[in-house]
């Protein structure tokens, strides 16, 4: 595979881990047997609840990083190394990804080891919220990757993202 479709690929599974928490509730933890739960398992899917939902917020805060114009590292992918107009993917007149306090609220609570460990129900910005808004964007970033995988070699994960995108925006 040529370096562009890996790149490409990387971004779509940053897209999927956007849907990481919302996959846990709908395809799993809805089958959890309250059985096992009290024999033990509670702990355990307690630790994945969290896990899948500091992975969307961290993906998000990653997708906020691409979908900007400037590079904070050298080797950071950002969207205009791919030819991708900016304005076009965020739309609706915004500049960033993420509002500036959800992007706050992420560093502080997810993304850095701070005093504020972990998201509480008081400051917690909505993950929901979130990826509805983000949705148009992710449905016009998508055709643009396409677009710029210019072997198609990244197709089968453009799809894969594809398709998640479209199963998440279904009520």
């Amino acid at each position: 595979m040529d370096k562009r479709s890996a790149q490409i690929m990387t971004i779509c599974q940053c897209i999927d881990h956007c849907f990481a928490y919302a996959l846990w509730c709908d395809d799993f933890s809805q089958f959890l047997d309250p059985k096992d739960l009290i024999a033990g398992l509670d702990r355990g899917a307690e630790v994945m609840a969290d896990a899948t939902r500091l992975t969307s917020f961290l993906a998000l805060r990653k997708l906020d990083d691409f979908l900007r114009a400037t590079k904070p590292k050298p080797d950071d992918l950002i969207a205009p190394d791919f030819g991708l107009d900016l304005a076009a993917v965020l739309g609706d007149s915004r500049e960033t990804l993420l509002e500036a306090d959800e992007r706050v609220k992420i560093n502080k609570q997810a993304a850095h080891l701070t005093e504020k460990l972990m998201f509480d129900a008081d400051n917690e910005v909505d993950l929901q919220f979130i990826l509805e808004r983000a949705q148009p964007v992710f449905e016009r970033l998508l055709p643009a990757l396409r677009a710029a995988d210019t072997t198609g070699h990244a197709s089968q994960w453009l799809d894969k993202t594809d398709a998640l995108i479209k199963r998440q925006k279904q009520p």
